[in-house]
């Protein structure tokens, strides 16, 4: 999947630190992706919880957690798509598979190099399973701050 865009409703993303390398979402923001394979709408409300990370603590040492705005985006994209969504039936909006080859072709449009980049993939796709399937004290309220839509063409 090639990104080209993201876009968002607001000049940036609006964040409150609430403790534990966790951030708050401080008002509702709709974020368009743009790829060569449609384009993904989420409006994500404001208490949406992140922390701006995957990979976890392990990735620490290569890649910072926040301060670069577009690798901030892939990164809550991402969560949002490793959380369910009550907007999908409880469903994940898309596959695990789908999610971390997002974050991976999304950290290239956020021009993070490849070494960086593949090191992040491969800690996701080798620990990030069990955050892809259980749900944690996260999980329910995050599952019902977001809306979901894609469409298969491109949304100008």
């Amino acid at each position: 999947m090639n990104v080209y865009a993201i876009t968002l409703d607001k000049p940036c993303l609006a964040v409150t630190p609430i403790g534990d390398r966790y951030y708050k979402l401080s008002q509702d923001t709709t974020v368009t992706v743009h790829t060569d394979i449609g384009c993904l709408e989420m409006l994500i409300k404001a208490g949406f919880i992140t922390n701006f990370r995957s990979g976890g603590r392990f990735v620490d040492g290569f890649v910072d957690q926040v301060g670069d705005e577009k690798k901030s985006l892939i990164y809550l994209i991402h969560d949002l798509f490793y959380t369910p969504c009550d907007d999908c039936n409880g469903e994940h909006p898309v596959t695990r598979e789908f999610a971390d080859e997002f974050l991976r072709d999304g950290l290239e449009w956020a021009g993070m190099g490849k070494i960086k980049r593949n090191v992040v993939y491969y800690s996701v796709r080798m620990f990030g399973k069990s955050a892809y399937e259980d749900d944690d004290h996260l999980t329910s309220t995050n599952s019902a701050l977001f809306l979901f839509k894609w469409s298969a063409k491109d949304c100008g």
